[in-house]
């Protein structure tokens, strides 16, 4: 199995992987963590799972697919994929994102939190947060001279259909410039004006940052393993409650309600990833937890009514690909996988505002193409997308991912042992 760093970094190492403890067989081990404290003091190994890197590729997929699918299919004249279930419920890939993050940073960093100290919540704080700015503030950036020069594209984004779009009216102002800059999107009622769509769950990721040292703390005191899962289903049930008594259950709501989403799928990962911690768990359980995930999941897709359940079946499928490998743990560990979860970042912050762009230019332009042209525009567009996502990936997060570490090294906290994850 190829060697990958999760969340933490996630680029591709083709180095052989180290010889395994018996404890860890069924789990593929990786590289070693950042420097957690000043240079007198080694760096910790710590199990990282090639199944987690690989399913965040697909969640940025499904998240492009469900945006670029609808109008490819327009284009052609061509319906009948486009309003598929697979399709409509591509934005549930951002509640995978929140579950994921939780889980891995509970497993990543949880251990550093056993002692209530400032110094590894300075150095949790500096190590993901350096790590997504720049990026984001260099695509805010880079936004401005296209929409400066582009007052047709202004015009043309803020077109709405009907009142419950209202809001795009606003798009591209500049109080939601500095409102998206800063990343307030999920913390305010008002909607000042969208600039880069995908930047609100940034925003609701960052306050689950700030948020994770006090919650670590709580969870590390939690000692029977079957606590865990019943926190993780308390905050997925509350916040399907809120989102139903707010009719956003079927809908992608950003906002508050997407604060909501961060806190219940960041929370359940987070206490998820307190029960792999804990280990005990056996490879039959483990086996149940991702395969009836990924049944929860399939159900939610099959049948529209229960879609809101997703939420539940991607918290344990991830737990359960974190207790072992499997099938499909091999599956999502292949390297092909690796490699789009590692770009799956710059590529998620990108993709929507390139095709955005691209439909205001060429959607005039479709009836006269034809269909092979029509497609083959299409397939230059995904391209770019992917060419922008390789260029940032190793020119702006991976450079701010060895910033982080440079920075974080000044902060020095009490090294810890790693947890111990179950065979």
């Amino acid at each position: 199995m190829y060697r990958t760093t999760v969340v933490e970094d996630a680029s591709i190492d083709t180095t052989p992987p180290p010889a395994v403890t018996p404890a860890m067989a069924e789990l593929p081990t990786a590289t070693a963590l950042p420097a957690l404290a000043s240079a007198d003091v080694a760096p910790l190994a710590r199990p990282v799972i090639p199944a987690l890197t690989g399913i965040r590729g697909v969640a940025a997929a499904w998240v492009a697919t469900h945006h670029m699918l609808p109008p490819l299919c327009a284009s052609i004249g061509v319906h009948a994929l486009d309003h598929s279930s697979v399709v409509e419920n591509g934005f549930r890939a951002v509640d995978l994102f929140f579950i994921l993050s939780g889980l891995i940073l509970m497993l990543t960093h949880g251990h550093d939190f056993v002692v209530q100290d400032m110094a590894p919540v300075r150095h949790f704080l500096i190590l993901r947060v350096v790590r997504v700015a720049p990026l984001h503030v260099l695509i805010m950036l880079a936004i401005v001279p296209f929409v400066l020069s582009q007052p047709d594209f202004v015009r043309w984004s803020r077109v709405y259909t009907s009142p419950e779009y209202a809001y795009r009216q606003h798009d591209f102002s500049w109080p939601g410039f500095v409102q998206s800059l800063f990343l307030l999107q999920a913390l305010t009622v008002a909607k000042l004006g969208t600039w880069n769509g995908p930047s609100w769950t940034l925003s609701a990721e960052v306050l689950g940052y700030f948020l994770f040292p006090a919650m670590a703390w709580g969870l590390l005191g939690i000692r029977r393993v079957a606590l865990p899962h019943l926190l993780a289903a308390a905050l997925l049930g509350g916040e399907c409650v809120v989102l139903a008594l707010a009719h956003h259950a079927h809908n992608n709501p950003s906002g508050p309600m997407g604060t909501v989403r961060m806190l219940g799928g960041f929370g359940a990962g987070m206490a998820l990833g307190r029960a792999v911690m804990m280990g005990g768990v056996s490879t039959r359980a483990a086996a149940i937890m991702t395969w009836g995930g990924a049944g929860l999941v399939a159900l939610g897709l099959v049948v529209v009514v229960f879609s809101p359940v997703m939420v539940f079946g991607f918290t344990w499928l991830l737990a359960g690909l974190a207790c072992r490998t499997g099938l499909l743990g091999r599956v999502l560990g292949c390297r092909p996988l690796l490699w789009l979860g590692a770009v799956s970042f710059p590529f998620y912050m990108v993709h929507f505002f390139a095709l955005k762009v691209f439909e205001w230019y060429f959607d005039p332009r479709f009836e006269q193409m034809g269909v092979a042209v029509t497609l083959l525009a299409w397939a230059l567009l995904l391209g770019v997308m992917f060419t922008l996502a390789i260029v940032l990936h190793r020119g702006v997060e991976r450079p701010s991912h060895r910033l982080a570490r440079r920075l974080a090294a000044g902060v020095r906290i009490t090294p810890l042992a790693p947890p111990v994850l179950p065979a």
